[in-house]
């Protein structure tokens, strides 16, 4: 059986966030770091302590309430994305819009320098 281990960068993330940083702090101090990087530490985190029928249970209950989530963003609606937020719509109205978790949208928009 291969053991499951952490990647580097999110061993590095998540010893940041053990010693009490916050996202943004991580985020703002440590260039390579993004929003998803964190949130990919994070799921690495649970993927070691559960099994993979578990896994694919969260996944499923996840992508029941946001179809897209985990999933790649086409340039499309990277421009879609945009131009939306620059018309003021909200977090949250996007999330529900492109079928994604509200995180995925904040980050998504944090590399954009549009949050």
């Amino acid at each position: 059986m291969v053991e499951k281990q952490l990647s580097i960068k999110s061993r590095a993330v998540l010893s940041l966030i053990a010693e009490g940083q916050s996202y943004a702090q991580i985020v703002d101090g440590h260039s390579g770091i993004t929003y998803l990087d964190i949130f990919h530490a994070a799921e690495e985190a649970l993927q070691l302590n559960e099994s993979q029928s578990d896994y694919q249970a969260r996944l499923a209950r996840i992508k029941e309430k946001h179809p897209r989530a985990y999933e790649k963003w086409s340039p499309e609606e990277d421009a879609e994305l945009k131009l939306m937020r620059a018309n003021g719509i909200g977090t949250q109205k996007l999330a529900e819009h492109f079928l994604r978790q509200p995180s995925a949208i904040s980050s998504r928009l944090n590399k954009f320098d549009l949050e």
